[in-house]
């Protein structure tokens, strides 16, 4: 899935999330170190497939290394080690490209 913030930024989505009646993605956006939340009223979904293997997990979707590998909480905290694994796992599926930091 990918969404297009206003500043016209494309972003990969890794999860998707409800919270209040509002939906909730969590992107990862070139030069942030980890996981960020948007809110699906305040960007534009331009791709909405979702690719890779994700999973339901309380409550939520999620890409199946942030839940099997438990690096949610770390890469939400921009944690290098977290992101680093995400980065490798992502890259290994395809699912970014090789340039990506």
């Amino acid at each position: 899935m990918k969404i297009q913030e206003k500043d016209g930024d494309i972003v990969d989505i890794y999860s998707i999330y409800w919270i209040n009646n509002k939906t909730l993605f969590l992107g990862f956006p070139k030069g942030y170190g980890g996981l960020r939340a948007y809110d699906l009223a305040t960007v534009t979904v331009i791709d909405p497939s979702l690719t890779g293997e994700f999973i339901f997990y309380e409550d939520a979707i999620y890409h199946w290394a942030l839940i099997k590998e438990k690096l949610l909480d770390d890469i939400v905290e921009r944690d290098e080690n977290a992101y680093s694994r995400f980065l490798e796992i992502l890259k290994k599926e395809g699912l970014i490209e090789p340039d990506f930091y």
